[in-house]
């Protein structure tokens, strides 16, 4: 058993963790802290006013809860509009970008599986 408490193993504070590009350097410009559990890659990300990801898709299953802002995402062809309270579900492989809208910055909560690949980590794919 380690030496850490208890809170030390378990809670994860994303204001005090490194923070950093978390969705993959030039394919995004999210920013923000993440953690990645045995089975989970759970994040809280910034995008600026306008911008955003490239076209991409993930082996895993993914799920954004936008916090702040809204999300302009395309999805099999279509545009929509993720906005506060509303949570995106993105399949497996499905190809999609996501950008804050240009009312303001966006702010959200991605949840990952990290399963799919067998290595642990989420998985992304550029388009």
């Amino acid at each position: 058993m380690s030496a850490a408490t208890a809170k030390e193993r378990y809670v994860h504070n994303f204001e005090t963790m490194k923070q950093g590009n978390v969705l993959g350097g030039a394919l995004s410009t999210g920013m923000g802290a993440a953690f990645t559990g045995e089975r989970v890659y759970v994040g809280i990300v910034t995008k600026k006013k306008g911008t955003g990801s490239k076209a991409h898709y993930h082996l895993d299953e993914t799920f954004n809860y936008v916090l702040k802002g809204a999300l302009k995402v395309v999805m099999d062809g279509e545009e929509f509009i993720v906005p506060t309270g509303a949570l995106l579900h993105i399949p497996p492989k499905v190809v999609h970008t996501a950008v804050a809208s240009d009312e303001g910055d966006a702010v959200y909560l991605v949840c990952r599986d990290t399963t799919s690949d067998g290595g642990g980590q989420p998985t992304t794919i550029e388009v």
